[in-house]
């Protein structure tokens, strides 16, 4: 039997916004205008890529187990969508390295 999850409040705003404010989102690099950001998850991590200037944000990579198990490579139909005001997110408006 899974374990039963707790509800939690609805915070207003995008989806990827609340994710990102509320979760522990590490900066990772910026690379041709794209802030790479890791979420953790239970067992593994995703990689997003944020558009600040845009306004948009898409998924780069799933991995869980220490496996890739999804890879924007391979999705045919991988894209950037919509994500609200995440210009004024920390992860926006916080420093970080530029990658080469």
């Amino acid at each position: 039997m899974a374990p039963s999850v707790q509800a939690q409040p609805q915070v207003q705003g995008s989806p990827i916004l609340s994710l990102l404010e509320q979760g522990a989102g590490r900066l990772l690099w910026i690379y041709d205008g794209i802030r790479h950001v890791e979420l953790p998850l239970a067992d593994g991590r995703a990689v997003i890529g944020l558009s600040c200037e845009r306004q948009t944000w898409t998924l780069f990579t799933i991995e869980r187990s220490g496996k890739e198990v999804y890879s924007f490579m391979q999705d045919p139909a991988w894209g950037y969508q919509p994500a609200g005001s995440i210009a004024v997110s920390r992860l926006c408006t916080a420093p970080l390295d530029v990658a080469e």
